[in-house]
């Protein structure tokens, strides 16, 4: 009936409900664009500024989708900058905050309920991948299986639900090391995120649409090749790189897939290092051009510098991943402890073995912290092998010990 008076009296809706006219809406639209244009560009700190400027505008309240977007972007542009705590605190808030009971009510009576459960699907996914990269994968893993639960029973399949299930699947992929027991791949933890992958694509199969596609096609490369199926790997990344030839436009999520895809590639078979290292490269500079966050940049210099030890060059590789260590502060727990296993590695290829069991301590000391209990123990084996072969049997012992007890044997 709104609509229809309006359309009588040639005005908006918004006005006769609100008070608020098409210049007002246009004008806050404009404050978005030009955030969102900043963020695009990788002026993180404007973008910042314009998204908080744009908040606390009072009329903005009246127009949720904008409000809603604003949000995001603020979120997102703090994400990037790597304050991941400002960015867990705001996305909690604001996710909890489309939980409550009238909320949902006002978005079934208002014929909004796709878009409201859209966003929080990704309210849920942008808060598991940040508790991931701040190293709280206890954390990752409750909002992830949380959100995945409630919001397949709210709406079912979509594209955005995919995407919520593959940053589970990486948190899962941070609490068990298919690298080192590629055949445990059926059991326990392991089992666990080989069925919810199963599930994923499935599901993006039936939907059919290129971002559900991408994802899970992503997500099983990652899986192939850090069980050491390295040829399944490299097919299952190129067809996620087909679907972004086939016209989907994301150049942000195309180089993060180059990065991974050669970095993970060259870690199942370092043979093809410097076949690949050249798409890492181009990954670094593509990741750049497409303005992405702090963690992806350091994400794919690690993987470049995992190629430098495997090219002969681990004083460069150490280089690489202290300025990493530096670049991300301490907020980035999962950077800092895979940049100590680098180091780690360059260094046992330098015959440097106290600096090795260094960083393997550092990693091992992290990984428990993190919560991630198969992780820590590889790592405190691997401490203990080291100490051995150093002829270190006590302190060897002693780390065989800190193994069992993280795993509470």
């Amino acid at each position: 009936m709104i609509r229809i008076i309006a359309r009588g009296l040639q005005c908006s809706p918004l006005w006769l409900t609100d008070g608020l006219d098409p210049h007002t809406i246009a004008g806050l639209r404009a404050e978005a664009a030009k955030a969102g244009g900043a963020l695009a560009e990788g002026r993180f700190p404007e973008a910042r500024d314009r998204y908080a400027a744009l908040l606390r505008q009072p009329s903005l309240g009246m127009v949720p989708d904008l409000w809603r977007q604003a949000e995001l972007g603020q979120a997102q542009a703090a994400e990037r900058e790597g304050d991941l705590p400002q960015v867990i605190t705001r996305v909690t808030r604001l996710l909890d905050s489309h939980l409550d009971e009238p909320s949902e009510t006002l978005a079934r009576s208002s014929g909004h309920w796709t878009q409201f459960v859209d966003y929080r699907v990704r309210l849920a996914t942008v808060l598991c991948r940040c508790h991931l990269e701040a190293g709280d994968i206890s954390a990752s893993v409750a909002v992830g299986e949380s959100a995945l639960d409630r919001e397949i029973g709210a709406a079912g399949w979509t594209s955005s639900v995919i995407e919520l299930g593959c940053a589970l699947i990486a948190t899962y992929g941070e609490q068990v090391d298919l690298h080192s027991h590629p055949e445990e791949a059926g059991h326990g933890s392991h089992l666990r995120l080989h069925l919810l992958l199963s599930e994923l694509t499935s599901a993006a199969i039936e939907l059919g649409e290129p971002r559900g596609r991408i994802s899970v096609a992503w997500q099983n490369g990652i899986a192939a090749a850090r069980s050491g199926l390295a040829p399944t790997a490299r097919g299952l990344f190129e067809q996620a790189l087909s679907l972004y030839g086939a016209g989907y436009h994301d150049p942000l999520g195309l180089a993060r897939l180059r990065a991974t895809m050669a970095g993970e590639l060259i870690r199942a078979d370092p043979a093809t290092v410097e076949e690949l290292f050249p798409l890492l490269q181009r990954a670094q500079t593509e990741l750049a051009d497409a303005a992405a966050g702090i963690v992806d940049r350091g994400s794919c210099a690690l993987a470049l510098a995992r190629a430098d030890v495997v090219r002969g060059d681990p004083h460069q590789a150490i280089d690489r991943a202290n300025e990493v260590v530096k670049a991300v502060g301490e907020t980035a727990a999962l950077l800092h402890v895979h940049a100590s296993e680098v180091i780690a590695e360059a260094h046992l290829r330098l015959g440097e073995t106290w600096e090795a069991e260094q960083a393997l301590v550092a990693a091992a000391e992290r990984w428990e912290t993190m919560t991630s209990r198969e992780r820590a123990s590889a790592m405190w084996m691997r401490v203990a092998d080291l100490r051995i072969r150093s002829d270190d049997p006590d302190g060897g012992r002693a780390a065989l010990d800190r193994a069992l007890a993280v795993m509470a044997v």
